[in-house]
């Protein structure tokens, strides 16, 4: 493991490409090399740093000041230490030391101020500097979330063809929903319109863009639509003699062929066309589609003679070329009929939904990369931007590159080709790792790094460096990383990692799967003929239910439990310390199961902090407040103001409820407001004060002013402080936060009643869970384990990872998608369809597919990659048996560790824990067979 040279890395004068590890301090370089920009004289409006991001903008700005007020404040003997770590010499540092000094003030009054920006707010400043006639957005807001608009726009779309009958795209849609159904139908347009930057790169230019696309389909398919495939091979008299030789040596032959002999002549007197090649298909292929077997045998040859044997397996293999043959252009005409009329139908939805959002004056994240994509490369200002870039920034700082896309990457390009001589050129510093590229679904594309790399290294005469120490895990960890993609062919450059903190424990628990129990037999009253049957009145019925998430579950809470105030973490601040709950990140694959571990978690009275679908609104706080201004909405809505009244909003009991369902006329709020004042109860008459009040103000105020209002006047943060348990307290107060924050953030607040506030909320429950707004953020971290995915929990870490449902096969790619074959170093899409079924896929397009396949392998072994670093200690993997085959991130764990020698040991248990003192305390520990604390040993649990 060589040294990382960090001379080079933060030379300013150098551009650099670096690959970094998880964990190694990317946003550490990104600091230092930004303040060894400012100490070499450059102004801070000249630099320009892009992340992925908004927390990591905000990271990388925080961290800056923070250093820049201890250059300013801490003694010199520290500040000049400091100089060191970045690399300076000691001449360097005498001679910038004062100047180091003065740099907070210089960044905090500095005109044009430093820019650290994502990549979409970055492209937004862009366009808002852009000329009027260049593509200048004026007033339009950026759209972080999609999927309601989308659903507007499609009810739209639907409801405009219903209008429509005559129109050809009703008639493609009613043809795609008789045929495939609405399900599929929706899924496969909803994926066109996300795929709409590879649409408008694909079709750019073309007066009319389904013309172009459909006609290069035809020719890529090489089919002819008009063709009648059938009809020529029926008019073939060769073809028929064939069969009928074939026919007549299968009835010579076993039982099983002549079965099939006997069907081959039934489907040839078929006069149905269709119907007698689907008859034909299964006498020469298996029902996989595969050829049958035709191979020579003692016992065929004696039946058909030797002559016979060798024209049989002759005929065979003939007609089965032919047959497939034919098979491929019937697919290939069906995979182009249905591009017909998808690709229309989703045109159409695409120009809808880019309606709504002209009205709306709404840009999204694709709208914001086409434009300065077009900008830059492909208008007449482009030029004049160019220029107005280059004399701007001379120093370009881009975080986290796996994660570029490639109009993203040809933006940059654009930009960074148009720079003429070497003398003028900006220094570059491209920072990134491959190996945690985890979002291809939102078009990134890992293959950039490399080209980026090259290019940068060619016309900018960068220096390629590799940073492979991890300064976060502990080398117990990073082994099983080492162990464990060392042996993955799929992970094709993975070199071993370092670490940097070599006396720091760690512990690898793998733990035993959760199995499917054995069902017990059931006992049933037997009648004379020896029937057996049940009493449905006194037994009820035994279900095969599978409990095997349940089972980890169940486990999960029981170890935590053993865990918290046991086992010893390090902590960088006060030195090693009993573990607590917010040392713990639970993360999971998929949010399928959450439900399961929550209630476990729940039962086991463990605080947490979930991501589960829906997030934010699904909290039981910000449900009261949904059913709240629902309430003031619908006065009639009975639960929803049971829901309010149950809340610590008001903290009324069952028996005030009682009074107000006993009632027989109007509503609840009706009867409530009738109440007579002698059977108000304290917590009902503060209610319809309030509830009043606020009625009164809903129509007025925007809803974030109501919201304050409530907030302020009802207590909110007090009441539900006092509701809930201590260690939940910081958690609900954050989503109570996150909520009032919701409501000012969501479409820039601009919201015309609070009706349609409401039903933006509803929108978002339904949302997908990539999109849901998520639970607040607590400020102090509060005492509660976080269950995050592996998309989420990037960029963190935690001192215990436990790896939840790990023996899951990974997802498979399903029918009705969108196929698209983008390389990374073209500027445009080579290829893009729709895809339906599997079977009709078609030949021509099958190398697409197995392309997307090990693409998919290589991420899911990213996922796997960024799980296990997110771990600064100890990794805990649990799961259950799977019926399914497959490589599970459970399997390859057990076969890396093993093979490696790091699972020898079986138990932990008898290790003392230097905060228990005695055996005793110990004991519930070595019962649970968990270890006590992580020792420096690599072990499995089985």
């Amino acid at each position: 493991m060589h040294d990382f040279d960090y001379q080079t890395a933060l030379n300013p004068e150098r551009s650099v490409v670096i690959e970094a590890c998880a964990g190694s301090g990317k946003t550490w370089l990104l600091v230092s090399r930004i303040l060894r920009l400012l100490l070499a004289g450059a102004e801070p409006g000249e630099i320009l740093a892009i992340t992925f991001t908004r927390k990591a903008a905000q990271e990388m700005q925080a961290r800056l000041l923070e250093w820049l007020r201890l250059l300013a404040l801490q003694p010199e003997e520290e500040a000049r230490e400091f100089l060191r770590q970045r690399a300076l010499s000691e001449s360097e540092i005498e001679a910038l030391l004062p100047h180091a000094r003065n740099l907070l003030e210089r960044v905090l009054t500095a005109e044009p101020a430093l820019t650290i920006n994502t990549f979409h707010g970055w492209f937004l400043q862009l366009l808002q500097k852009a000329p009027l006639e260049g593509g200048a957005v004026g007033n339009f807001s950026l759209l972080d979330q999609t999927s309601a608009l989308l659903e507007e726009a499609w009810q739209s779309f639907a409801e405009d063809l219903a209008a429509q009958p005559e129109d050809p795209t009703a008639s493609a849609l009613q043809e795609l929903f008789r045929d495939h159904g609405l399900f599929n139908t929706r899924a496969l347009l909803l994926g066109f319109v996300a795929k709409r930057a590879e649409w408008w790169a694909y079709t750019a230019g073309q007066a009319d863009p389904l013309a172009y696309a459909l006609e290069r389909l035809r020719r890529e398919l090489e089919v002819d639509p008009e063709q009648d495939v059938l009809a020529e091979m029926q008019q073939d008299p060769v073809l028929a003699e064939w069969h009928s030789e074939y026919a007549q040596l299968l009835g010579k032959n076993t039982a099983t062929d002549q079965k099939l002999a006997t069907q081959l002549v039934d489907a040839l007197a078929l006069q149905d066309l269709d119907q007698r090649f689907a008859m034909l298909c299964p006498v020469y292929f298996t029902k996989s589609g595969t050829p049958r077997v035709r191979a020579s045998s003692p016992t065929q040859a004696k039946r058909l003679g030797a002559h016979g044997e060798a024209r049989l397996i002759e005929l065979h293999q003939m007609m089965c070329d032919l047959l497939y043959e034919a098979r491929d252009r019937l697919t290939a005409q069906a995979a182009y009929r249905f591009n017909c009329i998808g690709l229309r139908c989703g045109a159409a939805l695409l120009d809808a939904y880019q309606r709504l959002k002209e009205a709306r004056q709404m840009l999204d994240f694709a709208d914001v990369e086409w434009r300065v994509f077009q900008l830059l490369s492909r208008s007449d200002y482009a030029e004049y931007m160019q220029y107005k870039l280059d004399s701007r920034y001379s120093h370009i700082l881009l975080d986290e590159f796996q994660d570029t896309n490639p109009l993203q990457w040809q933006v940059m390009q654009a930009w960074l080709g148009a720079y003429g001589e070497a003398g003028s050129r900006p220094s570059v510093f491209l920072v990134g790792d491959p190996k945690q590229s985890i979002y291809r679904f939102r078009r990134a594309e890992p293959r950039l790094f490399q080209i980026a790399a090259e290019s940068l290294m060619r016309d900018f005469a960068a220096a390629r460096l590799e940073q492979d120490r991890s300064r976060r895990s502990a080398p117990t960890v990073i082994q099983a990383v080492n162990r464990v993609f060392a042996a993955q062919p799929d992970f094709a450059g993975f070199r071993e990692h370092g670490w940097h903190h070599d006396a720091q424990e760690g512990a690898i628990v793998l733990l035993p799967l959760a199995e499917k129990p054995a069902q017990p037999a059931e006992e049933e009253d037997a009648d004379d003929t020896g029937l057996m049957l049940r009493n449905p009145l006194q037994q009820a019925r035994l279900e095969d239910e599978d409990v095997r998430h349940e089972q980890e579950a169940a486990q999960l809470a029981e170890k935590i439990t053993a865990i918290v105030g046991h086992w010893k973490v390090d902590d960088e601040k006060h030195g090693p310390r009993p573990a607590a709950y917010r040392d713990i990140m639970l993360l999971v694959r998929s949010r399928t199961w959450l439900a399961t571990y929550e209630r476990a978690l729940r039962a086991a009275r463990i605080p947490y902090l979930s991501s589960r679908q829906g997030g934010l609104l699904d909290t039981l706080e910000c449900s009261d407040l949904a059913a709240l201004l629902e309430f003031l909405v619908t006065p009639f809505a009975d639960f929803r103001l049971a829901q309010v009244l149950r809340s610590p909003i008001f903290g009324c009991d069952d028996s005030d409820l009682m009074q107000l369902a006993q009632g027989e006329e109007g509503s609840w709020w009706q009867r409530l407001k009738a109440l007579a004042e002698d059977r108000l109860t304290p917590p009902l008459a503060l209610a319809r004060a309030r509830l009043a009040a606020w009625q009164e103000i809903a129509d007025r105020l925007p809803v974030h002013d109501l919201l304050d209002r409530i907030y302020f006047e009802g207590e909110v943060l007090q009441r539900y402080a006092m509701a809930v348990p201590s260690a939940m307290t910081a958690a609900v107060q954050a989503n109570l936060h996150a909520f009032i924050e919701l409501a000012l953030n969501m479409d820039s607040g601009r919201y015309p009643s609070l009706a349609r506030f409401i039903d933006e909320v509803a929108a978002l429950r339904r949302a997908p869970e990539q999109e849901s707004p998520d639970e607040g953020l607590i400020s102090d971290g509060g005492n509660a384990l976080r269950i995050l995915t592996v998309h989420g929990a990037k960029g963190l870490e935690a001192p215990i990872v436990w790896l939840l449902d790990a023996n899951a096969a990974a997802r498979n790619e399903s029918g009705y998608r969108i196929l698209v074959d983008w390389p990374p170093e073209d500027p445009a899409p080579r290829h893009f369809s729709l895809v339906s079924r599997k079977a009709e896929l078609a030949r021509a397009r099958e190398h697409y597919v197995e392309a997307e396949a090990v693409h998919a392998r290589r991420e899911n072994l990213n996922l796997l990659y960024v799980a296990m670093t997110r771990a600064k200690q100890s990794l805990i993997v649990s799961g259950s048996t799977s019926g399914k085959g497959g490589d599970s991130w459970y399997q390859k764990l057990e076969a890396g560790l093993q093979e490696s020698g790091l699972g020898n040991a079986l138990s932990l248990a008898a290790t003392p824990s230097s905060f228990d003192k005695d055996e005793q305390a110990n004991a519930p520990l070595k019962q649970n067979n968990l270890p006590v604390p992580p020792t420096g040993r690599r072990e499995i649990f089985s």
